[in-house]
């Protein structure tokens, strides 16, 4: 299953589509989102977030910010994104 995912820095939109997981650099650790997710806020450390799209992951390097998870939408407002 799937779920939609938005990355946003202060500056631009980083990404929108469709994924099928989410890891995360949390303050505490790495960790993950699936489909069906419970809701939940987190604040995000520096690191690697990567994602799957079609079975194949890409990674974006992100620096802070908070992570939103609400009714099969992941929300990632990061502080900088590469």
């Amino acid at each position: 299953m799937a779920f939609k995912l938005n990355i946003i820095t202060p500056e631009k939109k980083v990404f929108e589509g469709t994924v099928e997981s989410v890891q995360c650099p949390g303050l505490d650790g790495l960790f993950g989102i699936l489909s069906s997710h419970a809701p939940m806020v987190s604040a995000l450390g520096d690191g690697a977030l990567t994602y799957v799209i079609e079975g194949k992951e890409e990674e974006i390097k992100i620096s802070g910010g908070f992570l939103e998870v609400s009714n099969d939408v992941c929300s990632i407002m990061a502080d900088s994104a590469e």
